[in-house]
């Protein structure tokens, strides 16, 4: 067996797990207003748990009033067992075990949300939820224990196999362990036995209350990446002082709000990154220690346990993007395992920044399982795909599988558009590597692929579809500046793609997303790279956790940043911008790079029209947007036509 050790059995405590798989809790938006169960949240666990998952982690579920949500799970309270008892029994009956996070923000959230002041040991703001919080008394203090003994009796009665802690992330248990969020002077602050008063006595409180053998994992930050912050030295300790107190596992992941680029962390940081600190720490105790972060491939996992760098293995992103990870694993399936590419696009900047439930990119069908159904089709019939971007390989690939007739054409030699274009800057080759792979998928489900075909009219009336799938992308937009049709003027796309070379000294028109694309790479090549912007600030259509690394790459390399200007004129070793109404001449540029922006180019589309055949435009075609759109809308055609 290849994976003898991640398929092995394990036990944490006295609970029996079939693999050293686990599925980790992560915030879904899927509960119904409340903080109830739903069922889209019970679709979306039992299909990881169908999957072939060891343990499935339920997301934080708040212990108390204090930090309650809308959408943010309750057991403070009896009103919310019989959600959370369909919940454990729905995964346990599809083969999986079920576990409850128990959980308390502190600071680390607001009163707008919780309708309630919110409380923290020490009056010290989050910075980045920016609340004064109320600074817990210790009769305040004394009832929060209690409240945490209570939600694990009830995760008991509701039928959860386990519980976890949430003891990382800067929230309530940690903001009393660290000296990052607790400056109190009394017998819950100072030295490291007084600071780690409070969660000892939580879990004290929990064994009184459900017993000696009811399993307890702590999750822990090794590091909390701030100033005055856990670093390993101390998270070791705390580890040890964990497994005096009564528990049975511990959850090593890493960062606090403010550091939360490391907590989720995006394309840019390595894979298994986090993997050595679950190792400091799996050094120092004798109960189960789990990884997490960045653990996207079933190799790697293996490797991670074959070293005993661990016990457990989480797998939380890899999981959304395919839950059947582990059982596509089990059959040596590794090439079919839809990897996670850590783009965060569904999963963190869905949430945070559009205030919707969880996806994924490269899985339309999280968080909808039960709409995304598979469904055959009643009426076969011949369809063709005009572009072989991730829009239109996914609506050829579910269309196939459905039972269509599928031509792709493809004016490229190569299938990804531009998603395999990103895939040549450097931290985003697991981009390419994704779009590679839809193509692969795209053929083994039997598309037929016609590469460098530029398709017209006659090759539709070849083909004779019965609808159309319009698919084709963006052109470039080719903003009004002197000079813009010089020689040493060339196009984003076709640095991206090696078509052109630039010189060594390069001024990019544009600070999007693709922009900033060229100006990394450009500065891999030791490139003197200058972007200009017109709006206030770069990367405006970048999720928030991958800009932080982005503008950390632009400072690192020295490319230079002019936001709030415009350039006027090009000329053959210069280019004039103006900045708050003053013209300035850049000297030296042999190379001017346009990346301004691209509009849909769907100039197919009134051909198609005139020859009368049902059609649809999907991706950038439609408006151009991100990748997770252009997969969706692929998504929904092909599960609709």
């Amino acid at each position: 067996m290849i994976l003898r050790n991640l398929l092995s059995p394990g036990k944490i405590g006295k609970l029996e797990l079939k693999n050293r798989v686990i599925f980790p809790p992560m915030g879904t938006s899927l509960p119904d207003v409340g903080g109830f169960v739903s069922q889209k949240l019970i679709d979306y666990h039992v299909a990881r748990a169908k999957g072939g998952c060891g343990l499935n982690i339920i997301e934080i579920a708040s212990i108390h009033p204090t930090s309650k949500g809308s959408r943010t799970l309750g057991i403070y309270n009896d009103a919310f067992l019989p959600g959370m008892t369909r919940l454990a029994s729905a995964i346990k009956e599809a083969g999986g075990k079920a576990c409850l996070q128990l959980w308390h923000a502190g600071r680390q959230t607001n009163s707008s949300v919780t309708g309630m002041p919110i409380v923290s040991p020490s009056s010290i703001p989050c910075p980045l939820c920016q609340e004064m919080p109320h600074v817990l008394t210790k009769t305040e203090i004394h009832e929060l224990v209690e409240a945490f003994g209570d939600a694990s009796l009830r995760a008991e009665k509701a039928g959860f196999d386990a519980i976890e802690l949430h003891g990382a992330h800067g929230y309530l248990i940690a903001q009393f362990m660290s000296g990052y969020s607790n400056d109190r002077e009394d017998e819950y602050g100072g030295n490291f036995k007084n600071r780690m008063r409070f969660p000892v006595e939580v879990i004290l409180n929990i064994r009184k209350k459900v017993g000696p053998d009811y399993p307890i994992i702590f999750r822990v930050s090794a590091d909390e990446m701030v100033a005055k912050g856990i670093k390993i030295m101390e998270a070791k300790e705390i580890a040890i002082v964990m497994e005096a107190a009564g528990v049975n596992a511990v959850h090593v992941s890493i960062g606090v709000y403010q550091t939360l680029q490391y907590t989720v962390p995006p394309i840019d940081l390595p894979v298994a990154f986090n993997v050595d600190n679950a190792m400091k720490i799996k050094e120092v105790v004798t109960i189960p220690v789990i990884a997490v972060d960045r653990i996207n491939d079933p190799i790697l996992a293996e490797k991670i346990l074959d070293e005993r760098k661990a016990d457990f293995i989480s797998i939380g992103r890899g999981q959304l993007a395919d839950p059947e990870f582990v059982n596509k694993a089990a059959r040596n399936e590794f090439d079919s395992i839809v990897k996670c590419i850590a783009c965060n696009q569904g999963c963190v900047d869905r949430i945070f920044t559009m205030g919707l439930p969880i996806s994924c990119l490269r899985n339309p069908a999280c968080g909808n399982e039960s709409e995304f159904a598979f469904k055959p089709v009643d009426k076969k019939k011949r369809v063709l795909v005009i572009g072989g971007g991730p829009g239109g390989l996914e609506a050829a690939t579910t269309m196939k599988r459905r039972g269509h007739d599928v031509i792709l054409c493809e004016k490229d030699s190569h299938l990804g558009g531009q998603f395999y274009l990103a895939g040549v800057v450097p931290r985003k080759q697991e981009m390419m590597a994704a779009a590679l792979q839809m193509g692969e998928l795209a053929k083994i489900a039997g598309v037929e692929i016609r590469l460098q075909t530029l398709v017209n009219r006659e090759i539709i009336n070849e083909i004779n579809p019965d609808e159309i799938v319009l698919a084709t992308g963006v052109i470039p937009v080719i903003p009004n500046i002197v000079g813009i049709f010089k020689n040493h003027v060339v196009l984003a796309h076709d640095v991206l793609s090696g078509e052109v070379s630039t010189g060594s000294k390069v001024a990019i028109i544009g600070g999007g997303l693709v922009g900033l694309e060229v100006a990394e790479l450009l500065a891999e090549q030791h490139k003197e790279v200058t972007v200009i912007e017109m709006a206030d600030d770069i990367v405006k259509d970048m999720g928030f956790l991958r800009k932080a690394f982005t503008l950390e790459y632009v400072q690192k390399e020295g490319i230079q940043i002019f936001k709030d200007t415009l350039c006027t004129e090009i000329k053959d070793l210069s280019i004039l911008i103006e900045k708050e109404g003053k013209q300035i001449d850049l000297v030296g540029i042999n190379s001017v790079v346009i990346a301004a922006g691209a509009m849909p180019n769907n100039e197919m589309e009134e051909t198609i029209k005139a020859m009368n055949i049902p059609y649809h435009v999907i991706g950038d075609a439609r408006k151009p947007r991100k990748a997770l759109e252009a997969i969706w809308e692929g998504a929904e055609v092909g599960r609709t036509i």
